[in-house]
């Protein structure tokens, strides 16, 4: 197999794999970070989630807890009146789902674009977001990745997850450099320890080491 990003999910299935020949594999020593990238001064918070507990499977815990994490740490700062444009990104499609499933129950005010959404539908929501007539959009990594998307009047990007590919990171924090309005623009990430390989990509190897060693469990980048 030929991947051109690690991840953890990655590097379990090629630690399970067994092949009668052996196996390789090849990687960077070192990540510089992308964070050199970023067009715009914007207030970038990295929370880390609490770790796991001895009573939870890791699956429960890159799941059930990072959702926990999301609704009751992370959204609670996106909810007041005056907070508007919040894109949400995340990576997988089935938390995706997930979220969406929540908003719905809690009447959210919010649009969501995936690699399924018709043509139609990416123009009238792209529209009705940038005449601030949505507060959240939920996109997924692969909307990302498959259609290179701009939006208009980006205030506040959150990362549900550290996506995959670095690109997507900056493809949205960059936005918000084009936002009209006098409000503070922030991005939020959460993450956790099992997220080193693709914070790593984002930060580079001396921030992720303290990112994730760190006592303190929030830390803010300002791109300069």
């Amino acid at each position: 197999a030929v991947v051109s990003t690690q991840s953890t999910g990655i590097n379990s299935v090629f630690g399970a794999c067994e092949n009668h020949r052996g196996s390789v594999r090849i990687q960077s020593l070192s990540q510089p970070g992308v964070l050199s990238t970023i067009n715009t001064p914007v207030r970038q918070v990295f929370s880390r989630m609490p770790d796991r507990k001895p009573t939870q499977t890791p699956l429960e815990y890159l799941t059930t807890q990072r959702f926990e994490s999301f609704i009751h740490s992370i959204m609670p700062r996106y909810q007041a009146t005056d907070i508007n444009s919040v894109v949400v990104v995340i990576p997988s499609y089935f938390d995706f789902v997930r979220v969406r499933n929540h908003f719905k129950r809690e009447s959210s005010n919010f649009a969501q674009l995936s690699e399924y959404s018709t043509n139609k539908n990416i123009t009238n929501v792209r529209r009705k977001f940038a005449e601030g007539a949505i507060k959240y959009i939920l996109t997924t990594e692969r909307f990302f990745f498959f259609k290179r998307y701009k939006l208009k009047n980006v205030h506040h990007v959150v990362f549900y997850e550290p996506p995959l590919h670095s690109e997507c990171y900056t493809h949205y924090v960059n936005m918000l450099g084009e936002a009209s309005g006098t409000c503070q623009h922030t991005t939020t990430l959460l993450y956790n320890k099992l997220d080193g390989t693709k914070l790593e990509r984002i930060v580079g190897e001396k921030q992720c080491k303290l990112l994730i060693n760190s006592a303190q469990t929030t830390h803010m980048i300002v791109s300069s």
